[in-house]
């Protein structure tokens, strides 16, 4: 039986090949606007940030449907951008509602993509990391959660479907649904304006939910409550699932793949590491056997010759003064050859702009889990611990799905249930030459290759290829001649640094400064990116004390 993840990857139109698991934005958007069934009622977009007029111009179901629009923005500013567009005339003030998060501590931002569509068949919620910009769309590599779940049955209709919706993954997901969006101001359970009531989400049956939800919220979580976010929330996920433990003691293997770094800690990163390690035996992660950590990130080649070009590197914002000697030993590259073929993977050149978290199998032929995320390594987005453990410090908004063995749709003789029936978004897989992995979640390390849920991924994490410089590195851990030998480390693989020169003309024959000194189409990306170092740079100078 072939069981299938609900994860896409969106539609890149310079690519040859097309991928039946690539979605555009379009895509999860449409609707039949002259069924009154189908067509949206409400629509909640939520990013770091948003091209209002390309947004509508891709998505005519939202310029021709009268549904409620909610845009959740992290850039500062939005509603007075907004109320200079044309679009806020056409609209009105009723129609389309702006949402800046509260930012209670400071150097936060919004930085989770989340979609939410409403309509009389049920709900489509998806967790992207593609922020509602073209570029993000069509030239970057991005991950894409969602699925389709239907208005709940009357109780004279069908009382034991009623009971399984508050039942497991189903009525998690949904508590997490409602207090995350209870924390960004977009729902609330008492009347208020441009909310959406809470018990709308009461209406839905979540019980098919296939992924946990793992959201980032700003503030001082303490004790309990920092269960519920970040790292907290992670740990307490991977205690229930009770993962076996390695059969012959091996350090567990992880791979962290981000875009972007903050100024990391080592109690941080060892937070990071104890907690992905959990499994059965080691329930708290604190075991002794320190993991192996692969972090797939771009080298500067990579970046020059993307579909964007040097371009491509603006929203790749890791700077020098954040480059860490922890990730620099361990760095492997996000294009790969596919085994047995001399062709370069296509899709690679779509840089990525997806963050995704996975523990592989102890015989490393699938993953215990995989994470897809908003969330870059830092400690502003998945948070740190405070006074002995007690207390999470989080500074932004993130959004996430875990996805385990049992993440897999339930697709029924008559197909997958779909709110948009006239289009219903295609069931994930691949195709030749689309640059796609097949890679199974099997938490029981004795099932056979094969087994599990699969996915449809941009890279491959069982195959990883370091760079020359990581290889180096740990052949002077394991020989004390070379230790002793001190040769200089091999620039074969840089990895990308924004701040730092870079020289040679791209594939479009242009220089580095003439693309910071041009007109940029992800200009506000950029700008939003250099805010964020700016930041940076300000809790730096401010010399803030953090306790772990």
């Amino acid at each position: 039986m072939n069981l299938l993840c609900p994860f896409w990857i969106n539609k890149i139109p310079r690519l040859r090949t097309d991928s039946p698991s690539a979605l555009s934005l379009a895509d999860l958007l449409y609707c039949n606007v002259e069924d009154p069934n189908e067509v949206w009622t409400h629509v909640i977009l939520g990013g770091y940030v948003i091209d209002v007029e390309w947004l509508f111009r891709v998505s005519g179901p939202l310029l021709m449907s009268k549904c409620t629009i909610v845009l959740i923005s992290g850039e500062k500013g939005f509603l007075h951008k907004y109320r200079h567009l044309v679009l806020h005339d056409r609209f009105g003030r009723n129609r389309v509602k702006i949402v800046e998060p509260c930012l209670p501590i400071p150097f936060g931002v919004h930085h989770s993509k989340m979609m939410l569509c409403i309509n009389n068949n049920g709900i489509r919620v998806a967790v992207l990391t593609a922020n509602f910009i073209e570029d993000d769309w069509n030239y970057k590599t991005q991950g894409i959660y969602f699925q389709d779940f239907p208005r709940l049955k009357t109780q004279s209709e069908n009382i034991v479907l009623n009971i399984s919706s508050i039942e497991g993954k189903g009525m998690r997901f949904r508590n997490e649904i409602k207090r995350y969006l209870s924390c960004i101001g977009v729902a609330s359970s008492m009347p208020k304006d441009g909310c959406i009531p809470l018990s709308l989400l009461d209406e839905f049956d979540f019980s098919g939910a296939c992924v946990e939800l793992i959201a980032s919220v700003p503030g001082y979580h303490r004790c309990s409550d920092a269960q519920h976010y970040g790292l907290g929330k992670l740990k307490s996920i991977l205690q229930s699932m009770q993962l076996p433990s390695s059969l012959d003691r091996n350090p567990p293997v992880l791979t962290w793949q981000f875009t972007s770094q903050g100024l990391l800690t080592a109690n941080f990163l060892n937070s990071m590491k104890q907690i992905m390690s959990i499994d059965a035996r080691n329930p708290t992660g604190e075991d002794k056997m320190d993991p192996v950590v692969r972090v797939v990130y771009p080298t500067e080649t990579e970046v020059k010759n993307s579909l964007e070009g040097w371009r491509g590197g603006l929203s790749l914002p890791v700077t020098l003064r954040c480059c860490h000697s922890y990730i620099n030993e361990r760095l492997f590259r996000w294009g790969t050859v596919p085994q047995g073929s001399e062709v370069e993977n296509e899709r690679s050149k779509g840089l990525p702009h997806l963050k995704t978290y996975t523990r592989l199998t102890e015989s490393e032929d699938g993953l215990s889990w995989f994470l897809l995320t908003s969330a870059n390594l830092s400690r502003a987005a998945w948070g740190e611990w405070q006074h002995g453990g007690t207390q999470l410090l989080i500074r932004s908004y993130e959004l996430g799905v875990l996805y385990d063995e049992t993440s897999f749709l339930h697709v029924k003789e008559d197909g997958l249930f779909s709110v948009t029936p006239s289009r219903p978004v295609p069931i994930p897989s691949s195709a030749d030459g689309d640059g796609l992995v097949r890679v199974t979640i099997k938490a029981d390390t004795c099932k056979k290759d094969g087994g599990g849920a699969a996915l449809f991924l941009p890279y491959n994490p069982l195959t990883l290829q370091p760079y020359v410089s990581t290889v180096q590195i740990q052949e002077r851990r394991t020989n004390a001649l070379a230790e002793r030998s001190k040769s200089p480390l091999s620039t074969t693989d840089v990895p990308w640094v924004v701040d730092v020169p870079h020289h040679g003309e791209d594939r479009f024959g242009k220089e580095f400064h003439d693309v910071l000194s041009g007109d940029n189409p992800c200009k506000e990306y950029l700008h939003a990116s250099h805010r964020l170092s700016r930041s940076n740079s300000q809790i730096r100078k401010k010399r803030m004390k953090y306790d772990n």
